[in-house]
């Protein structure tokens, strides 16, 4: 029940997050102008259709835009910061509870905070939402192994947003 609880938590931030800046993006998301060849890709009435896939690099998840890094708000490069800090706390002192529950913060400060739109936003999202599930796991992880693995996961994931986001 306390992870089914953790998931909607987590589904209401998210689409708080991208409603409250982007109410009406769909009615007003303007075509991307790309040098690439947009052969095959359905933009509509002059809008760019979005459907977790996009014109960059066209894949499941997160992509980079044309082999650069998506320009990230520096609330969220704080963020994400903050929680390779608690990760790196983590691995000094060794407590789970209060990692659990710092990351837990951090994410909801995250999506209380998103300034971002446009395709580098989707693309955050495409980075978050699987980052979420990471983090929920964490909390209901109930040996030291499951820890263990949890916080590599997480520590790899936050990694990974800065492979994809400058």
């Amino acid at each position: 029940m306390k992870y089914i609880i953790a998931i909607l938590t987590a589904g209401l931030l998210l689409f708080g997050c991208s409603n409250e800046n982007h109410e009406h993006e769909e009615d007003t998301h303007e075509m991307h102008d790309h040098d690439d060849d947009h052969a095959g890709h359905d933009h509509g009435e002059g809008r760019h259709i979005i459907a977790g896939k996009d014109d960059h690099e066209a894949t499941d998840g997160i992509t980079l835009n044309n082999g650069e890094k998506w320009e990230a708000d520096n609330h969220t490069n704080e963020k994400v910061s903050e929680m390779k800090t608690e990760v790196e706390n983590y691995k000094k002192n060794n407590d789970y509870s209060k990692l659990a529950t710092n990351l837990e913060a951090d994410v909801s400060e995250l999506i209380k905070g998103c300034t971002m739109d446009g395709e580098p936003h989707n693309q955050l999202h495409h980075w978050l939402e699987p980052y979420i599930g990471l983090v929920n796991s964490l909390k209901d992880a109930n040996n030291d192994s499951d820890k263990s693995a949890n916080v590599e996961k997480i520590e790899t994931s936050l990694n990974q947003y800065t492979e994809y986001f400058k």
